[in-house]
């Protein structure tokens, strides 16, 4: 592993936005054993609301959500300042060419199927985390 990566990962918090718990279990103990720092959410309006307390550094998002579906949440996450470039990645298992365009229109840069391959998703979590840090030392 690169240092840049070991650096991004070290100070790397991921919000997870998933209703069903073992999908949301599933991705947190995932991500815990990677070394990342990670809050969950069970539905849309708490994912909004621990990512407007919290500032994750990427944000993991379910489309079918109880109180507001995750189009709506990734929406309302993007038009804070202190959030509007934090990356959110979708995963759903309802991906249609026509879902997949709203989610990517409301500012999600990855959309994964379910199921979805873990290798992946950690390549480009790593990836993306970066990227962002490589980025938010540059000014």
């Amino acid at each position: 592993m690169s240092t840049s990566t070991a650096i991004a990962k070290a100070a790397a918090t991921i919000l997870v936005i998933e209703d069903y718990s073992d999908t949301r279990e599933l991705l947190s103990g995932m991500l815990r054993y990677k070394g990342f720092h990670v809050i969950e959410a069970e539905d849309g309006l708490e994912g909004l609301l621990k990512a407007s307390a919290n500032y994750p550094d990427l944000i993991i998002l379910d489309l079918a959500l109880p109180e507001m579906d995750g189009v709506e949440a990734a929406r309302r996450i993007h038009a804070q300042p202190k959030l509007a470039h934090t990356p959110i990645f979708v995963i759903s298992a309802f991906i249609t060419p026509e879902v997949e365009k709203d989610a990517r229109a409301a500012g999600c840069v990855e959309v994964f199927a379910k199921p979805f391959d873990v290798d992946e998703l950690l390549a480009k979590i790593n990836a993306t985390l970066v990227v962002v840090s490589v980025l938010s030392t540059e000014y």
